[in-house]
């Protein structure tokens, strides 16, 4: 330590010397430094950092590992959504290559379970006179099969976001990292790497249960609820002014209305009338703004349309995907949707035919409006639907002779009446152009109302104001240009 002191004040005269130069130097560096730092984003280990969860990750063996999951930095979870794999007409697949890629992390995932896609067995082969252009030219060139068959097998992936959205899917290949954890003393044992494939290979003489793969991640902790929470530029559309004819029940008096319950201002008024006529106290009531509903393009899921405390409107999605947007203008649900779609031309017409025939418990159904791609082979279609109850007395009956009437199918509201619905939606189809047949890849509901059967079917339609919806910036935005 004296020899390095020494040194240090022998050559201080030579450090005083260049002392002005390597300060000038050190200076400039550090402003170099500085500048570099600044064009960094802000949270560089936010940035960088893995997403670490709390899950129990279940193996087909009976095998589980409790701690800590993360997968390899920079690297997140991709799945492709899958179709209905059923859907056939004439005995030809309608196929479609419309599913792109859908990418997250673990942040927003609740729960993610397994199941065979595809299963086959296959035995090791070999190419005889391969290399022999002449036997190959006259029929010499075979395939040797050898050794046992080994099975492989194909998995599809169904994910439960925090969020509620499930998207099911194939699963790209992915390294899982489960740190064990000990539950009483919290001390962090081994790291297991779990492969998470979608696909799996077993060895020649083993069977399909002989092949150990994966079968379920369940996460512990709550995660986030979404991925992005988008705001919403509206050009053509003012959603302050959105007209409603719902009400809010503050106070029930002598009514038998639900507090808290939403109902048209039409019918609250109605019961008022017949309350004050028998000398009661009336239903005390706020305006009940509904507000809009969304749905996403890619995978038609549910998402969350609601105004933030800062006063803006945000879409809270799941994955980040662009959006199908619609309103409840005094009571008529409205869809965003283009006006070219809406046109009765020929095409038009064909898919309403064969939508018409579409077998499902819905019979009452009206085509809104289509969007065509591929020529057609790919459509979106924005339908209305009700399922109207054919015997009322007798499904009233069933109802009353079961729990809810859930034996037969057939829900009834608070008030103990047999309810009806009708629902606004989007249903995606594949479609043959030279049959014209249809089948369904796809459906999902921005919202459903409840009817009294006696009621009409509420018309619903398309606002063109809530059309197009871009996504720029993680901003959607909807509508025109702004004037």
């Amino acid at each position: 330590m004296n020899r390095e002191w020494t040194q240090m004040n022998t050559n201080r005269s030579l450090d005083l010397r260049h002392s002005r130069s390597f300060a000038s130097i050190r200076g400039s560096l550090f402003q170099i430094l500085v500048a570099c730092c600044l064009l960094l984003p802000f949270d560089l280990h936010a940035a960088t950092k893995r997403v670490k969860r709390n899950a129990i990750v279940h193996m087909t063996d009976g095998t589980t590992y409790d701690g800590i999951v993360q997968l390899s930095k920079g690297k997140d979870f991709a799945l492709t959504p899958l179709g209905d794999e059923s859907d056939t007409i004439n005995s030809v697949t309608l196929k479609s290559d419309r599913h792109q890629r859908r990418t997250f992390n673990l942040n927003v995932v609740k729960d993610m379970t397994f199941s065979n896609k595809n299963e086959e067995y296959r035995q090791k082969f070999k190419m005889l006179n391969a290399g022999n252009a002449f036997g190959a030219e006259f029929g010499g060139k075979k395939l040797l099969k050898y050794g046992k068959d080994y099975p492989i097998i194909r998995q599809k992936c169904t994910v439960t976001f925090n969020s509620g959205e499930i998207v099911t899917g194939v699963l790209f290949t992915r390294a899982l990292y489960v740190t064990e954890v000990d539950p009483k003393t919290g001390f962090h044992g081994n790291t297991i790497k779990v492969i998470v494939a979608s696909k799996y290979t077993g060895k020649p003489g083993m069977s399909y249960d002989d092949v150990v793969r994966i079968e379920r991640i369940q996460f512990l902790d709550e995660g986030d609820q979404f991925a992005r929470s988008m705001p919403i530029e509206f050009r053509s559309f003012d959603f302050d002014s959105l007209p409603t004819n719902k009400v809010k029940i503050t106070v029930w008096g002598d009514s038998d209305l639900l507090s808290d319950g939403v109902y048209t201002r039409e019918e609250v008024e109605k019961v008022n009338k017949r309350v004050l006529s028998e000398g009661g106290k009336p239903a005390e009531y706020v305006p009940y703004r509904v507000g809009m509903r969304g749905l996403t393009m890619d995978t038609l899921s549910k998402v969350e349309v609601k105004k933030a405390r800062d006063g803006t409107i945000r879409v809270h999605s799941t994955l980040g995907e662009n959006v199908f947007l619609a309103a409840e203008v005094n009571g008529m649900w409205v869809a965003g949707w283009p006006a070219e779609g809406t046109v009765r031309n020929d095409l038009f017409k064909s898919v309403e035919k064969q939508f018409m025939k579409t077998h499902d418990y819905y019979n009452e159904k009206k085509l809104l409006g289509i969007i065509s791609k591929k020529n057609g082979r790919e459509i979106t279609a924005l339908v209305s639907l009700r399922r109207a109850i054919p015997d009322p007395a007798a499904a009233l009956e069933w109802a009353n002779a079961t729990e809810w009437g859930a034996g037969a199918n057939f829900e009834r509201a608070a008030d103990g009446k047999l309810a009806e619905f009708y629902r606004l939606s989007i249903w995606r189809f594949a479609r043959d152009p030279k049959t014209e047949k249809i089948a369904v890849l796809d459906r999902g509901t921005f919202d459903r109302v409840r009817l009294d059967i006696a009621d009409e079917t509420p018309e619903m339609g398309v606002l063109p104001s809530l059309w197009p919806v871009v996504m720029k910036d993680d901003t959607l935005i909807v509508g025109g240009s702004r004037r």
